[in-house]
């Protein structure tokens, strides 16, 4: 994961549905290099059963955009890892476009609308749905009202939702999507 909010979602995850034989990497969020991740991806699904790597592009599209001409762009080291484990069966990578902000937007409404940022989808997540939203471990982990309680009522809808907005598609880079249902599909949770 690149993100410390994907982590403090998915360690609500764990803990409301008691799925103790699952390891959320990293433990202690680090802002990692795309190649970093990558590597850390391949070095646990030497250990792992499965391994879910879950991207903001937001952050991809940043970084493209703060790349130098002619040196290779997040976007074509996107590509090359895509295709590198396109053949494994322990290897799943989930985008989010712009961010987990839009997953959880996805919770109270059906939108393919693009954001360029994550900010611009907490704004409306806060404005319209969470009035007390925060992007902060404190609000995430809040004890009995976290994030995954306070958004599990809806959980099917964002689903619905999500599988909407189909696939990533490196063509169209300008799409919504949350391609995090899919690990719902993975754990089995319903």
């Amino acid at each position: 994961m690149d993100g410390e909010t994907e982590v403090w979602y998915l360690q609500m995850l764990k803990k409301n549905e008691k799925l103790p034989r699952i390891d959320i990497k990293p433990e202690l969020p680090k802002k990692k290099k795309l190649s970093e991740q990558f590597e850390s991806v391949l070095e646990n699904a030497k250990d792992y059963d499965k391994v879910i790597w879950i991207v903001d592009y937001d952050t991809i599209i940043k970084e493209t955009n703060e790349a130098r001409k002619g040196e290779k762009t997040p976007i074509q080291y996107l590509k090359d890892y895509i295709k590198e484990i396109q053949n494994s069966n322990n290897i799943e990578i989930l985008i989010n476009a712009p961010c987990l902000e839009f997953w959880l937007l996805l919770h109270f409404e059906k939108t393919g609308k693009f954001f360029s940022n994550c900010d611009d989808a907490g704004k409306i997540l806060k404005r319209k749905y969470l009035k007390d939203y925060e992007k902060s471990e404190k609000y995430f982990k809040k004890r009995d009202n976290d994030i995954y309680q306070k958004l599990k009522e809806n959980q099917i809808t964002a689903k619905e939702n999500a599988a909407l907005l189909g696939e990533f598609d490196f063509n169209n880079h300008n799409k919504a999507l949350s391609e995090i249902y899919k690990l719902f599909e993975f754990l089995e949770i319903k």
